[in-house]
Formats: structure tokens, sequence, C-alpha cells
């Protein structure tokens, strides 16, 4: 009964702290519809595999170490582990490959970590795990796993599990964690093997000590590796955001000055029909007065609001209403958002306004094909409104709109980053669907 039991608590000692590791970072992750009933459907797996193992008869001996299974297929086996915990991830949350991937990789390296000190901590006690055989000294074992599980687990989520947010997570696409989860597998989990392997036929404290230490540095190298990865994708959207904002102040100001070049043009024509009726015509062009009007509405769609981002981001979103026949109405009080950078404030209105111009582009009454953005300071917060109409139903999943593209991979991430960026200054995102017209709510404390 005894080994029974220590097969099982090994096998939850395993699970969990793998569950926990890959937990560390996937919780952020958006959820699938059912999520309660597919954790729970883990859990009884867990639990029947528990089950068989208390079932098993005790071995008439302890095992000898030359009869463990090859190293190869102890490699293919836990290597195997890792790819379907890539598969769970993907079936519990509503995440690319690529993400699931990091999360799945990034905690595996941590169990290894937490695994190694159990087992270097054991040793260093002096008590081989054949030393105490009975049902207690299997629960010391497990506590001890426990204690050295958390002694792992807990500072490193606060120093840095913690701090990776579900955007970041969300943005991950770098196909080096191919790379990356080739090294777990051979360096992390081969080289673990090899250590328990040689631990097994004797070897001394003071070499696996060392190993440990290397094994340890093996697996803190491969998670520095993966969040420099994640850090470094998070550095070039947000370079490319800013790159976006200043090359599009640029054309904003090259439009301006060719609209008022063409307007001057234009007021030199009118002047000339002018004097053509100074001298006895009796008849403008027409023409030339339409061309006018057309050269004015477009200058007139450049916004001024007090804040150069959302200056930006509204005209080249009204230029593309006016192209499109949608009325774009806005009142914004651009100092308002003072707090917010201008990446953040060009991705949370440029993500608002494309998926309203979207949905108001399928309208075909030109009456109702119409935006409006209120930008307010009132009663100690800031709030931001949009409001557009919009064609269908809308399927609706964890306050937020399920994407209608075919490619869900690469997509409906719009709204779930802006309530990321939302929450990052301490702010809410809510939206609304209903009547025919989709309503969108921030609201931040004021600064």
């Amino acid at each position: 009964m005894a080994t029974a039991v220590a097969y099982a608590l090994s096998f939850l000692v395993t699970f969990g702290s793998a569950v926990a590791g890959v937990g560390m970072f996937a919780w952020q992750l958006e959820r699938r519809a059912g999520f309660a009933r597919r954790v729970a459907a883990i859990a009884v797996v867990g639990a029947a595999v528990c089950t068989v193992l208390l079932a098993m008869p005790a071995p008439a001996a302890p095992p000898d170490p030359s009869d463990a299974l090859p190293y190869p297929v102890q490699l293919l086996m836990f290597s195997a582990l890792l790819a379907i915990m890539v598969g769970v991830t993907l079936w519990l949350f509503d995440a690319s490959v690529w993400t699931a991937l990091f999360c799945c990789t990034a905690g595996y390296a941590v169990q290894n970590f937490a695994s190694g000190l159990t087992e270097l901590v054991w040793v260093a006690a002096g008590v081989p795990e054949s030393a105490d055989p009975t049902l207690r000294g299997h629960l010391v074992r497990f506590a001890l796993n426990v204690i050295c599980i958390l002694a792992v687990y807990v500072p490193f989520y606060r120093v840095f599990a913690r701090h990776i947010s579900r955007e970041g997570l969300e943005e991950v696409s770098d196909r080096a964690l191919i790379v990356i989860m080739v090294v777990v597998m051979l360096g992390v989990i081969g080289f673990d093997l090899i250590i328990k392997d040689m631990a097994d036929r004797g070897l001394p404290l003071m070499y696996e000590a060392a190993l440990r230490g290397f094994h340890g540095l093996t697996c803190g190298l491969t998670y520095a590796l993966e969040y420099e990865l994640l850090v470094s994708r998070r550095l070039q959207v947000e370079r490319a955001t800013t790159e976006r904002v200043l090359a599009e102040r640029e054309r904003q100001y090259e439009r301006s000055r060719e609209n008022i070049e063409a307007i001057n043009v234009k007021c030199h024509d009118i002047r000339q029909q002018i004097r053509s009726l100074a001298d006895g015509g009796t008849v403008v062009d027409r023409g030339a007065l339409d061309d006018i009007a057309r050269e004015v509405d477009v200058y007139d769609s450049t916004v001024r609001t007090g804040n150069e981002a959302l200056d930006t981001i509204l005209t080249e979103k009204s230029l593309a209403c006016r192209r499109a026949g949608i009325t774009l109405s806005c009142i914004a009080d651009g100092p308002a958002l003072d707090f917010m950078s201008a990446a953040d404030i060009y991705a949370l209105f440029g993500n608002a306004l494309d998926n309203a111009i979207r949905a108001v582009n399928e309208l075909d009454d030109a009456g109702v094909r119409s935006i409006s953005l209120v930008v307010r300071r009132v009663a100690g917060v800031v709030s931001i409104h949009i409001e557009n109409p919009f064609a269908g139903s809308m399927e609706m999943r964890d306050g937020l709109p399920v994407t209608t593209k075919d490619d869900r991979t690469g997509h409906g991430f719009g709204l779930r980053s802006m309530r990321l960026t939302a929450e990052r200054y301490g702010g809410t995102l809510t939206v609304l669907a209903e009547g025919g017209r989709f309503h969108v709510n921030a609201i931040f404390p004021a600064g």
C-alpha cells in the first residue's frame, strides 16, 4: 500500500507542479466557453490515474536502476507530456499556438528547476528514498516536494510572472519558440533525466550538486531567453506604433499644407470669376465652386483636440470615414488623456474606430452610417464613449464580442487589447450590443 501511495503522490507532485507552472502564465489568457467543465474533466482524468496507481501491486524488491526505461524512451515520454500540455492549454484558453508554446515551455522550465531543487535537498539531507519506505516516509517526501515547489514558485511569480500581461502573451508570435522547445526537451528534460539516472547509480553528492546547479542555470537561461523574446516583441510593437504616429503626424501636416495650397489655387480661380462678373460677366463656374467645397471639406477633416496622438488618429479615421461615406462626430477633451502614452492612445482609439468603421460599412442605409465619439473628464474620472450601429446579431463571450472572421488565430484580440490597456491605467472597459447599436465605454481615474 505504501508503494502505491508513493506512486500516487509522485504523480500528484509532477502533475500538479507542471499545471501550476504553466498556469502561472496561462491564467491571464482568454478562457474558452465551458472552461469550468473542461477543468473538471482534467481533474477527473488526474483522479483516475491516481486511483490506478493506488491499485497497483507493490514490487517484491526495490527497483534496480539498471531496470529503468531506456533514456530515449524516457526523454520521448516527458517531451510528449510537454506537447500534451500545449494541446491542453489550447483546449482551455483562446490563444495562438505560439502563446501556448510560450506558457508551457516557460512553465516546464520552472517546474524542472523546482524538481531538481527537491532532489538535491533530499540527497543533501542524507536520507535516501529507500531509507523509510513506510507511508510516513512517503508523506515526508511529499511534504518536502511541496515546500521546495513553493520556495521556487512564489518568488518567481512575484518577481517575474505577474508582470507579464495578457496583451504581451497574445502578441507572442516568434518562431524562435520552436528552438526553445527543443532546448527545453534536450537541455532541461534530457539533462534532468541524466542527473537522476546517475544519482540512482551512486553519484557522489558533490558532483550531483554541481550538475543540479548547471541544470538550474539551464532552466533560468531558458526562461530568460523566452522573457527576452516577449519583451522584445512588446518593444517592437510599441516602436512600430510610435513610428506610425510620427509618420501619420507628418502626413497630416503634408495634407494640411497641400489642402491650403489647393484652396489658395481655388480662391485665385474664384477671384477670376468675381473679376469676370465685375467686368460684365453673368455666370460663375459651378464646377470651380464644387472643387472649393471639396477642398474645404478635406481641410476641415483635420481634428484638433489638444492631444497630438488623439489628433493624429482621429484625423486619420475622419478621412477614412469621409471616403467611406460615414459621418464621424467627435467631442473630445484631448488634455484629459495626457496620462496615457501616445502609443496606447493610438492603439486604443485605432482599434475602437477600426471596429466601428468595419461594422458601419456593412450598412446599406446611408442615413444611419455614423459613428459618435465622446471623451470627457467628469466627477473625477475620464470617460470614453464610442457608439455605432451594426447589422445582424453579435455573439458575446466574457463580456466581449466574438470575432466574425474565419481566421480566429490572428483576429479577435482588438477589444481584449483595449481592455488590457484600460486595466493597465487602473480603468475598466465594457461593451454593450443592443437595439442594433454597439457601445464601447472606458472609464479611467482622473490624474
